[in-house]
């Protein structure tokens, strides 16, 4: 793959350019930029396959590189030296990245997944990121889906259910059946007081609940009188929980 580092620092373009020459020679450097405009001189120029993008940079951050391509036909692996909360809004922004400082492992492994899922960056994809990025909490998700990604608003879904390999995505208008497994979701929330495992098959939307019912069993319902069963054993820790919410 023809590719271009892009980083304003030029230790840390030969650090990348180091690690890729001697580990990764499916990956062909073809040039360095030490901004985003002349990157994307070079990106056209050399019809670049690859982008290692900095985000941190001066006059334009690595996020401005998209607002000169309609549809980019790179992929493009950011590197990052955010912190533990950024990487989840990267996660849920289905963008491939990479911590500072890096290492040869985290390079090798960024660039065979890259190389695997052709995951391209369109604005849809980089906007998700940036408005996860803007607050201090989630915004949007993209959902894996047969064919392709779907971005949804986290404060829109219900509930979350597990379905062998997969998980159905519960909203008010639509079930999305997600290539993704309900322990996937549930680790990526983990630290999101919105969420809570109530049943080894349900994790739910606490924002989203009308009601907690202890009648016939414990049963939460959420808008057009959907139902999740909570496991019993899950019933003082979700009380405690909701208790310290303000919702």
């Amino acid at each position: 793959m023809r590719a271009i580092i892009i980083d304003d620092e030029a230790h840390a373009r030969e650090t990348l350019l180091n690690i890729l020459t001697q580990h990764c020679p499916q990956v062909q450097i073809i040039a360095q930029a030490a901004n985003v405009k002349d990157a994307v001189k070079l990106i056209n120029q050399h019809h670049i396959q690859l982008v290692f993008l900095d985000v941190d940079m001066p006059n334009e951050n690595g996020f401005a590189l998209f607002d000169y391509f309609d549809k980019p036909t790179f992929t493009t692996i950011f590197c990052t030296a955010y912190s533990d909360y950024a990487c989840k809004a990267f996660e849920v922004s289905a963008v491939d990245y990479v911590l500072k400082p890096i290492s040869s492992s985290k390079i090798i492994a960024a660039v065979n997944k890259a190389i695997t899922t052709n995951n391209l960056q369109n604005k849809q994809t980089v906007g998700a990121l940036k408005e996860n990025l803007s607050l201090n909490q989630l915004q949007k998700i993209a959902l894996p889906l047969a064919d392709g990604l779907v971005f949804i608003k986290i404060d829109d879904i219900y509930y979350f259910e597990a379905d062998g390999s997969y998980c159905n995505v519960i909203t008010a208008t639509e079930t999305l059946i997600v290539c993704k497994k309900i322990k996937d979701f549930h680790e990526l929330f983990a630290q999101d007081a919105r969420f809570f495992r109530v049943h080894r098959s349900y994790l739910v939307n606490i924002q989203q609940l009308k009601t907690y019912s202890k009648k016939e069993g414990l049963n939460l319902y959420f808008g057009n009188n959907k139902c999740v069963p909570m496991a019993r054993e899950k019933k003082n820790e979700f009380e405690v929980h909701i208790g310290n919410l303000s919702v």
